[in-house]
């Protein structure tokens, strides 16, 4: 079995199934959906089944928040979600059962919106502490449940409506990249996008999420300045080509980078990563000038699924 999903809660799930779905159809093997979301196990109402700091759910559960993935197990995709809220330890034991039960080898785990690539001293973070222990338990599953586990990296720059620079986020995915942690684009063929978009259509009248309809648009081709009222976003954003991809890499090079997912894996809980973020510093960086040409650069070295073979 292969798990995908989203890193950071909301729509990241549901943005997942583009990949899920092109998995599912190149490789014939079993796909199922894990989501991280900010939660905690006791605050889950009507789980399908709990496993430590991970729950198995049906399309009865509840949580309160934009919490997709129930809505995604009602299409009947066998789904489960990471509570971020719980002991990094506890993450992990669950996990553990889990993939000695399903025979799992390989984690893709996406965050749309890229504030997942920080270092922890930009002006603004987006929702860094979701995303900080959602990486750390990519990273730790990778070092030590022995697992092949993938970071990715959708709507480059568009989080909150583009609250971290790109020349800075830019510069982060260089970083990545000269460590060797950089494994290419991936953009969802379109054989898969008509049972996506079903998907999504489904999922959006139900739960909203602003970074899901801006992934829609791109996929589209709806480029150029697009009005949106959806979530926390009411304003005007630019859709760009290169937010139809989804940039891969290593997850332990990319929490090295990031401060607040070191201290997620130092610590072990999320009280520790929340208190770093209070106490960050920023930092005045430039950043990549020519960030264009070199997102560009990054696009041309290509991620397929069937790299998980």
């Amino acid at each position: 079995m292969i798990l995908i999903g989203g890193v950071g809660g909301g729509g990241d799930s549901a943005g997942a199934l583009s990949l899920a779905l092109d998995v599912k159809e190149k490789l014939r093997k079993r796909v199922a959906i894990l989501g991280m979301v900010r939660v905690r196990v006791k605050n889950i109402e009507k789980p399908k089944r709990i496993i430590k700091g991970i729950v198995e759910v049906k399309g009865e559960t509840w949580a309160s928040g934009r919490f997709f993935e129930p809505r995604i197990a009602s299409l009947g995709w066998e789904t489960y979600v990471v509570c971020l809220e719980e002991k990094l330890d506890d993450i992990l034991e669950g996990l553990r059962v889990l993939v000695e039960e399903k025979d799992i080898k390989h984690i893709v785990c996406i965050d749309f919106g890229g504030d997942v690539l920080i270092r922890g001293n930009e002006p603004e973070l987006g929702s860094p502490v979701s995303d900080a222990i959602g990486l750390a338990v990519l990273a730790e599953a990778k070092k030590k449940l022995g697992l092949h586990t993938i970071l990715g990296i959708g709507n480059f720059g568009a989080e909150f409506g583009g609250v971290i620079p790109i020349p800075l986020l830019v510069e982060n995915l260089q970083e990545i990249a000269m460590a060797g942690g950089y494994y290419g684009a991936y953009k969802p063929p379109k054989e898969v996008l008509p049972k996506f978009f079903m998907y999504t259509e489904y999922l959006r009248k139900r739960v909203p999420s602003f970074m899901l309809n801006v992934y829609l648009d791109a996929l589209k081709g709806k480029f150029g300045k697009n009005r949106y009222r959806v979530a926390y976003f009411n304003g005007v954003f630019k859709v760009e080509p290169y937010h139809r991809f989804i940039f891969m890499v290593d997850p332990i090079k990319a929490c090295s980078l990031n401060t607040l997912c070191t201290v997620a894996r130092k610590r072990r809980n999320v009280e520790a990563v929340k208190k770093a973020v209070r106490y960050r510093k920023v930092k005045k960086r430039k950043g990549v000038i020519n960030w264009e040409k070199a997102l560009q650069r990054f696009l041309k070295k290509k991620w397929s699924p069937e790299m998980l073979r």
